[in-house]
């Protein structure tokens, strides 16, 4: 019963987590404008927003920069222009960096009060990230090692997952195909065996054929030695008759 009423819970709580983040990508899809805004998406959570500066490549004066973190992107934008009848308080979307091949580096040495620098490098573009906040620099420095190492992990799982799936199919079809080859291997066995066994007697027939008379043959020889034998009794009687003459 207890083990059913915190299973009863958890779902709860997971239900309340999953609308509350969907109320947050709603929001946040509201406030950005742009062809890149399309924030629903499965198993894409909300993590955090705030104010950075972006350190250009060339030496150039930092602009701050609104990002939104979420668990698989991260969105830049600017604010759009105070003079805009209806997106004064919005935001216009930039540039979206794909965290599945980020690397999340902490630089030290290069701001002279307090804050701090963040690398990001991706697969095709570097960003640098600064603020003079020490403790939001650090936060946003654990979010985002939180968020590419949880991606990361999940793709790992996904696809050793997938490997072990594909492992049981192949010794299963190996083991489906066995069973049918074996009996065919001993029904070939069984036929060669059988076509062997007739010409082996066919063999000993011939041999023992040839070994042996025929019987046509032993009847002539019989019957040649049974006039060889008649034969001087009729010349014996020839004999007789003929001196039989004579006298």
């Amino acid at each position: 019963a207890v083990r059913a009423v915190s299973e009863v819970a958890q779902r709860i709580q997971d239900n309340a987590r999953s609308h509350e983040n969907h109320l947050q990508l709603r929001r946040v899809q509201k406030l950005l404008k742009g062809p890149k805004t399309r924030l629903l998406a499965p198993d894409r959570w909300y993590i955090r927003e705030g104010w950075l500066k972006t350190v250009p490549p060339k030496g150039k004066e930092t602009k701050p920069k609104m990002f939104f973190l979420f668990s698989d992107i991260l969105i830049q934008a600017k604010p759009c222009s105070s003079m805009h009848p209806t997106n004064s308080d919005k935001f216009s979307c930039q540039r979206v960096y794909p965290l599945k091949e980020c690397t999340v580096d902490k630089v030290f040495g290069h701001t002279k009060s307090q804050g701090g620098l963040i690398s990001l490098t991706f697969a095709r573009a570097k960003l640098l990230l600064m603020s003079s906040n020490q403790e939001d620099i650090n936060d946003w420095y654990r979010s985002l090692c939180l968020a590419v190492g949880q991606l990361k992990s999940k793709n790992t799982v996904v696809n050793r997952r997938e490997e072990l799936l594909r492992q049981p199919l192949r010794s299963a079809m190996d083991g489906q195909q066995s069973p049918l080859t074996s009996p065919q291997a001993h029904g070939r066995k069984r036929a060669m065996a059988q076509e062997e066994r007739p010409e082996s007697s066919e063999r000993l027939c011939s041999t023992s054929s040839s070994s042996r008379p025929p019987a046509g043959d032993s009847a002539a020889s019989a019957s040649k030695k049974i006039k060889l034998s008649e034969a001087p009794t009729a010349r014996s009687q020839e004999a007789s008759g003929s001196s039989c003459v004579i006298l």
